[in-house]
């Protein structure tokens, strides 16, 4: 694909090829001269070397003439300092399931590809919503950590622990199950449900959600929103459902 380079002025050939062994953020914009696609491109730009301090390349997508680009950059958009890529022959919009076949544009697409080369995130919507770039650029730190990152996450928050987040073996009942209780304060169903298992001598974990993070992670992640959550051995009862309890603990004979 015939792209303007970074300078600006000069015309290149760039392709995936190219950014081997980079993380690559690779976004698609509608068209030269307008309205919204302006204030992505420069704000992308803007944050440029926090992209290259996290080992990433920008290249911007549209289905104008480099000739246009370069109009464009002259008049009015200035320096950015990533390519600009003119995908005339509509392929890559194509590949990539952005082009807005009757308009002959792209969709506002964003995709982040790893150093091998294989997308890890893609976003795509409508051309009248502008993109943020701080949001990729948190995106794109968690994809980095190799992972697990609730929802929320930023850079510097604890990931989640797989191992502290299963189900944990408790010595109370008489088959030996693990179980651990999802609860808030407050919650008169969560004291129902604790009460219950400590009249039937079934010993259990309880999980805070009002303070713990993995805990809440646990549940956007089942998106689970009724209360308590009864985790017994594999099975997780979502709500005040006591004949689940009793089933899954054995008890309902």
């Amino acid at each position: 694909m015939e792209a303007l380079a970074a300078d600006g002025e000069n015309f290149v050939h760039v392709t995936l090829e190219d950014y081997k062994g980079k993380w690559l953020v690779l976004f698609f914009y509608p068209m030269d001269f307008t309205f919204v696609c302006p204030t992505e491109l420069t704000a992308f730009s803007d944050c440029l070397e926090k992209f290259r301090a996290a080992g990433a390349e920008l290249l911007a997508v549209s289905t104008d003439s480099v000739y246009s680009h370069l109009a464009w950059r002259r008049n009015g958009l200035g320096k950015l300092g990533y390519p600009m890529g003119a995908d005339q022959n509509l392929r890559v919009c194509t590949d990539y399931g952005v082009l807005l076949e009757d308009e002959g544009v792209a969709l506002r697409g964003l995709f982040l590809i790893d150093p091998e080369q294989t997308v890890k995130f893609s976003v795509i919507h409508d051309n009248n919503v502008g993109r943020n770039p701080e949001e990729i650029l948190r995106v794109l730190a968690a994809l980095q950590t190799g992972g697990l990152c609730g929802a929320g996450w930023t850079a510097g928050d604890a990931l989640i622990d797989p191992q502290a987040a299963a189900p944990q073996k408790t010595a109370g009942s008489a088959e030996d199950v693990p179980v651990r209780i999802y609860t808030m304060p407050g919650c008169s169903y969560c004291r129902s449900v604790k009460e219950f298992l400590k009249g039937a001598g079934v010993a259990y974990g309880e999980v805070d959600l009002s303070t713990d993070k993995e805990g809440q992670a646990f549940m956007d992640q089942r998106g689970y929103t009724a209360l308590p959550v009864t985790v017994i051995g594999q099975t997780e009862v979502s709500g005040y459902d006591m004949p689940k309890i009793k089933k899954a603990l054995g008890l309902d004979q």
